[in-house]
């Protein structure tokens, strides 16, 4: 299934969990636990939940062919260091925040991290994740490959690395800026799930979210890669 997403021209985002292959049409992919995988061009399309597959097409879109998902089930790897941004204080609840980017730090990683952790603090009241920097070089990698098969989670299928933990993609953005500014709103965006068992169809529609802002998730490694044509791939690796 597949619903469109996001404005014209615009890719979405993408989220899958371990095992089973998700792929359709659509800027965001995304699978439920005991899934990974799905890939997608333009507009938006979600993968199922637990052990379903499911795929589709929706929207157009004129940047180019995308695919997203994240990926949960595997183990998590050694930790990395280095800290995410996270809010302190006071913090009033508003999970349909929109909210913009915060200022560059010069280090897109870093920028990655902060910018979930300011969905995470200041949007859901959540702890601030921790940024894995020992798992960046296997994001970068799953990146590239995922970007030349031109399918999400192409690289976590053929296990090239291990990321541990869960995977969402942003598939060919026009550029990391858009990957931060965009793509993760359009994650975020989907909002929760009216119950708590929410797989399938319901996965389909909330699973960014859920993705997003899983209890068990305590690091995440970002990665990037570019290619010819200037159409960015980024994944983001969740880890306990």
């Amino acid at each position: 299934m597949s619903s469109g997403s996001g404005g014209t021209g615009q890719p979405g985002a993408g989220t899958a969990a371990g095992g089973v292959s998700v792929s359709g049409t659509g800027g965001a992919g995304m699978g439920g636990a005991g899934q990974i995988g799905g890939s997608a061009s333009a507009g938006k399309s979600n993968g199922g939940g637990a052990g379903v597959s499911n795929g589709g097409s929706a929207g157009t879109a004129n940047g180019g062919n995308g695919a997203g998902g994240r990926a949960n089930g595997g183990a998590a790897g050694t930790n990395g260091s280095g800290g995410g941004s996270g809010g302190a204080g006071s913090c009033v609840k508003n999970l349909a925040c929109k909210l913009s980017p915060p200022p560059t730090t010069g280090d897109i990683y870093q920028d990655c991290v902060d910018r979930i952790n300011q969905f995470l603090t200041q949007c859901a009241c959540l702890p601030a994740l921790t940024r894995r920097t020992d798992g960046e070089a296997c994001a970068d990698q799953m990146a590239e490959y995922d970007a030349g098969q031109n399918s999400a989670h192409a690289g976590a299928i053929a296990k090239i690395c291990q990321p541990g933990g869960s995977q969402n993609e942003c598939p060919g953005y026009s550029s990391n800026s858009q990957v931060i500014g965009l793509c993760m709103q359009q994650m975020w965006d989907e909002g929760p799930p009216p119950t708590a068992s929410c797989t399938g169809a319901c996965y389909e529609q909330y699973g960014h979210f859920i993705n997003m802002t899983d209890p068990d998730v305590t690091k995440v490694a970002c990665g990037f890669f570019t290619t010819s044509s200037g159409k960015v791939w980024a994944v983001q690796n969740f880890t306990r």
